[in-house]
């Protein structure tokens, strides 16, 4: 762990241009440690509809014992479960013995189901069942976590052995999923319920819900076993965006059983059957050179010479495409209707080489009948290839939305769903596309309502060449030229910068989408560097923190607004979140903050190290930082780091909820220390700020704003303003940009 660089600058440093600052200031209380074994992992945090605080993270069930093999970071270490720990609403949470104990939800890091050869030696031993990131949604007195895990009994389980990893056989994973009822005494859990087999590796679930008991899991499921990916991207690699041939996106919703917690503990049905909702397993076996699968027992099922078992059986499942990292939605449908699910994905375009990029798909129905099939036999709904809603002769991938239970009363919006697109494949410059979902006649969420349109009579096809044929009209382009993009109307984008084909500057990029619908009002956020090449090759770019807002009653997009500003190009901005106020609670007849203010949200982000990957040296976490939106963005309160005051120490994955009226914020995040990963907790409440930029409260935190400051020292060539021309650093800068050129998919005229 490198040692941290402390923030020297002050907080008009970090100033948005064209944002206001307000009379009003974030003040935090102490930090708690949530976790206890040095094993955190991707905390996450809800707050309920009477106010209890719940946080879920993954944590070492016994740091001596239990050892497995983690794929992503590629090391050995202890097993994890899924534990939570509440804090009562009339409680002061920045007091760690006002939270309750640990709770244990998974339990399966002590189980193994499958003995595998995992740390290469030769010889097969148990694999434990370790507990991946928790996924948390909460709605109503309805709580549910989603998982996939190592531990999958049934006997389907298989493995993959991968050769560039000293030839480690690890198991499949399966997607769990586990219910809780927050009562008047505390929450009461049900029983893990495992909803896939291990016969295809799980990755990426997703679950959304509503407070009446419609509720959805989704996940994908590779037959070849979780890929490692080619290291081109930003990510570290194994996170289900690399996928095989074949691999499906899979869904299982809540019965109406689901009326109350005991119909779960007494073993009653809750999920359905999954079914697959994507087309991508066509009935071939899978052949060619891939890394090593086996049963149960641990017998070879493939590569074969001749793809599988040479009977015509379908063994390992294969298809031309591949689907990966769905997002979920489940939301009200028009009166009288059946809740909607909506599910979008990235998908790989099966073009027998032609194009190595992907499509954005979509899919929107109904809650309790998704356009499913479970055998090769069946009629396939022509729906479940889903709408193909990005440009179809780009590269898009990491497709989100927002969705709102009532249209905006002016504008119609009820979705805005957004994704990364451009000329590259994997790691290449992109920028962030938008679409709208207006109300015209359906409940906003059909492809026939999205604006800028999509070819929605053709949309949902499967055949490689007829789709580069879509007439899709362009996406507005949210990022492009984001440095001197200026406010325009919705008359005038035809003009502006949001009509922007990916390639009018492609040396930019942008990364790190968020966003937010609330009313007539939508807000979308990224992260942008204007020369990609520069801030990888050279650090002399970095990212920052972007925001526009679109005002659907005015019609009018703002210009961008830097709202991080950092101005060190060693340091950049990573991970951020953009949050706005939960809907009223039942308590908020009597009690002002729990009646939702939808002209706040609170913006939140972390910064790393910008390390050039002529470098050797990996990237450091840094702080973490927040600040409150008031008046839809008018003004904000100083930026405030939260965390990362302390040397040695790394903050990062920050996790952000606020009470409904949005002067009371809560954050977790994991910090790196001693060690070991500690799941972090704290609390602020705004305060008025005087004109000497005190206030009243007692803040710990550092209200000043974030940039670390720097001698300049780049790796391997050194820049400083006024110093003498170095030719190095604009060579390696040229030949930065010719590579990733090498990575185009596509020529245009």
């Amino acid at each position: 762990m490198k040692q941290k660089v402390l923030v020297t600058a002050v907080v008009a440093a970090m100033a948005a241009p064209g944002a206001s600052w307000a009379a009003t200031g974030l003040d935090f209380g102490e930090s708690v440690e949530l976790s206890a074994n040095g094993g955190a992992n991707k905390t996450k945090i809800s707050r309920l509809a009477n106010g209890r605080l719940l946080a879920v993270f993954g944590d070492y069930t016994d740091p001596a014992n239990y050892p497995v093999y983690d794929v992503k970071g590629q090391e050995e270490r202890p097993a994890r479960d899924l534990f939570v720990r509440t804090c009562e609403a009339t409680s002061d949470c920045s007091v760690e013995s006002n939270w309750s104990e640990l709770t244990n939800i998974s339990n399966t890091a002590a189980e193994s189901s499958m003995d595998t050869d995992w740390d290469g030696n030769g010889t097969r031993t148990p694999f434990y069942g370790d507990s991946e990131k928790p996924n948390l949604y909460a709605a109503g007195d309805r709580i549910v976590v989603t998982w996939v895990d190592k531990f999958c009994p049934g006997g389907e389980q298989r493995s993959v052995s991968y050769l560039t990893l000293d030839n480690r056989e690890i198991p499949f994973a399966c997607t769990y999923a586990v219910t809780g009822l927050n009562g008047e005494e505390g929450i009461t859990w049900g029983d893990p319920v495992q909803l896939s087999t291990g016969e295809r590796d799980a990755k990426q679930d997703v679950n959304r819900g509503l407070g009446t008991g419609e509720w959805a899991v989704t996940w994908q499921e590779d037959p070849r076993g979780l890929q490692l990916g080619e290291a081109d991207g930003p990510g570290d690699g194994a996170s289900g965006a690399n996928v095989s041939s074949g691999t499906d996106i899979w869904y299982s919703y809540a019965l109406k059983e689901w009326l109350d917690q005991d119909d779960v503990t007494e073993g009653n049905q809750i999920w359905s059957t999954p079914v697959r909702i994507t087309d991508n397993f066509n009935g071939q076996n899978a052949s060619g050179n891939y890394n090593a699968i086996r049963d149960i027992d641990g017998v070879l099922l493939g590569p074969l010479e001749d793809g599988g078992s040479g009977s015509g059986e379908v063994v390992i499942e294969s298809g031309v495409a591949g689907a990966s990292r769905a997002n979920l939605g489940v939301m009200k449908g028009t009166l009288d209707s059946a809740p909607q699910v909506i599910v979008a994905y990235e998908e790989t375009k099966g073009s027998g080489g032609l194009d190595e990029g992907k499509f954005v798909r979509y899919h929107t129905f109904n809650w309790n009948t998704p356009p499913s099939w479970t055998s090769i036999t069946d009629t396939i709904p022509e729906e479940t290839a889903g709408c193909i809603i990005s440009d179809p002769l780009l590269n898009a991938r990491r497709v989100r939305f927002v969705m709102q239970r009532e249209p905006g009363a002016e504008s119609g919006m009820r979705l805005g769903i957004f994704w990364k697109e451009g000329e590259f494949t994997q790691g290449g410059p992109s920028d962030i596309m938008l679409r709208k979902g207006i109300v015209a006649g359906g409940n906003g969420f059909s492809p026939a309502e999205m604006v800028p349109a999509v070819d929605a009579g053709n949309c949902f096809e499967s055949d490689f060449l007829l789709a580069t044929q879509l007439d899709n009209a362009p996406a507005l382009n949210m990022s492009s030229r984001t440095e001197e993009a200026e406010a325009t109307t919705d008359a005038d984008i035809a003009t502006s910068t949001l009509s922007d084909d990916t390639y009018q500057k492609v040396e930019e990029n942008a990364i790190a989408h968020r966003g937010l619908l609330r009313g007539d009002d939508l807000y979308v956020g990224y992260t942008y560097t204007p020369v990609l090449a520069e801030l990888l090759y050279t650090n002399t770019k970095n990212y920052n923190f972007y925001m526009r807002h679109y005002d659907g009653v005015a019609g009018t997009w703002s210009a961008p607004d830097n709202l991080s500003n950092i101005t060190d190009t060693s340091i950049n901005v990573r991970e951020p979140r953009l949050v706005g106020t939960p809907g009223n609670t039942p308590a908020c007849s009597s009690n002002p903050e729990e009646c939702q203010d939808q002209s706040r949200f609170y913006v939140a982000w972390g910064t790393q190290t910008n390390v050039s990957e002529w470098s050797l040296e990996e990237p450091s976490e840094l702080d973490l930082y927040a600040a409150l939106a008031e008046d839809k963005g008018a003004t904000y309160t100083d930026v405030t780091r939260f965390a990362g005051e302390a040397d040695d120490v790394e903050d990062f994955e920050s996790q952000i909820q606020m009470t409904p009226a949005g002067n009371n914020l809560y954050v977790v995040w994991n910090e790196n220390r001693d060690g070991g990963t500690h799941a972090m907790f704290r609390q602020s409440t705004t305060v008025e700020v005087a004109d000497d930029g005190t206030d009243g409260g007692t803040d710990d935190g550092d209200s000043t704003a974030s940039s670390s400051s720097s001698d300049g020292t780049l790796f391997g060539c050194s820049y400083k303003p006024g110093a003498p021309f170095d030719p190095t650093l604009f060579l390696l800068t040229a030949l930065a940009i010719g590579g990733l050129t090498v990575r185009k998919i596509k020529a245009r005229a």
